[in-house]
């Protein structure tokens, strides 16, 4: 039993689950601070704002990132079968721990949970304060839908081409990230959508705008991220030599600056998060040559670090945030690889 669920944790990749979570948080707190209804400025027009909302949105976007990011990694690994049979036998599905026909099912019903959660949750009402009219009154913003069903699409794009189709797989996968934050956006644009009575006693609701160009920038960041060391992951198989080393260090370590397009001014708490994750990459990179896939492994859990780049103008308390999220992705390691 315990051999199973091991091999679930891993067959899931249970170990990213922190960077999927730390994506959308830095997604969420782009929108609040940086959209005309900024935290403070929401806060100071909704006195009687309900905490509650707050726990709602966190719950959607941990339980929804979760089941499409676990869902996809079951469907890929029921769909590359074939593959790991050959070349990584002792994987749990090819050595027979668990039954692919599971797999497979257990990944479509999490993955359309994933879908429709997210889209139940945007048709329903922000129920906030004074300015909310009727909580019958439903909150059709297509806008803020139209992220979930991308997301949807480049997970399972991702997972039955991959493998047939390298050079396709790398931008698929980058897009899977680039989705995931402008997903996260989406909710937290729902956050800020609010509910007014116009002179003629008509109900109507003003809707923030998600795709902003910091979204843009950091999704930009993630997705090229990804990218680098997902050209690391597809070689983990051959011994043949990583040529490109120098492009990915260089490409990697230049992403947090792209934050400048922003026009973030380079505060202390910034300083800070550049130098931990550039200290945390070089290490990383110490294993290009010797182990790829501990290589990897540490750049997945470097997401959080990336992240914390992009949230330290908002504090000192976010970037502990991200720091912690990355712990416990290296701690999760132990458990189930990342890869």
């Amino acid at each position: 039993m315990l051999t199973k669920v091991k091999a679930l944790l891993a067959t899931g990749r249970i170990s990213n689950l922190p960077t999927v979570w730390c994506n959308c948080l830095v997604a969420v707190l782009i929108i609040l601070h940086t959209s005309p209804s900024s935290l403070e400025l929401y806060f100071s027009d909704f006195q009687e704002y309900p905490i509650g909302v707050f726990y709602l949105v966190a719950s959607a976007l941990i339980l929804s990132s979760t089941l499409l990011y676990v869902g996809g990694c079951f469907l890929g690994d029921a769909i590359d079968f074939k593959f790991d049979k050959k070349y990584k036998p002792d994987r749990p599905i090819p050595s027979g721990i668990i039954s692919r026909k599971f797999i497979f099912r257990a990944s479509w019903v999490m993955l359309f949970i994933g879908l429709l959660l997210p889209i139940w949750f945007h048709l329903t009402p922000n129920p906030t304060s004074s300015y909310l009219i009727s909580l019958k009154i439903a909150n059709y913003s297509w806008q803020q839908m139209t992220a979930v069903p991308f997301l949807f699409l480049v997970i399972v794009l991702y997972s039955i081409f991959h493998k047939r189709y390298p050079i396709v797989g790398l931008p698929l996968i980058g897009l899977c990230r680039f989705f995931l934050v402008v997903f996260g956006a989406s909710i937290a644009a729902w956050l800020t959508t609010r509910y007014i009575l116009t002179d003629q006693n008509v109900e109507t609701s003003i809707t923030e705008s998600y795709f902003t160009l910091p979204i843009i920038i950091y999704a930009s960041a993630v997705c090229l991220y990804t990218i680098c060391f997902a050209s690391v992951a597809r070689t983990e198989s051959s011994d043949s030599p990583i040529t490109w080393r120098n492009l990915l260090r260089y490409t990697m370590l230049a992403l947090p600056l792209t934050l400048l397009f922003t026009n973030q001014s380079l505060q202390v708490e910034t300083i800070t998060a550049l130098v931990i994750y550039a200290r945390w990459l070089s290490y990383a990179f110490t294993f290009l040559d010797t182990n790829k896939g501990n290589c990897v492994s540490k750049c997945l859990a470097g997401f959080c670090l990336l992240d914390a780049c992009f949230v330290a103008q908002f504090g000192w308390i976010w970037v502990i945030v991200c720091v912690v999220l990355f712990l416990m992705a290296l701690a999760l390691q132990k458990i189930a690889p990342a890869t």
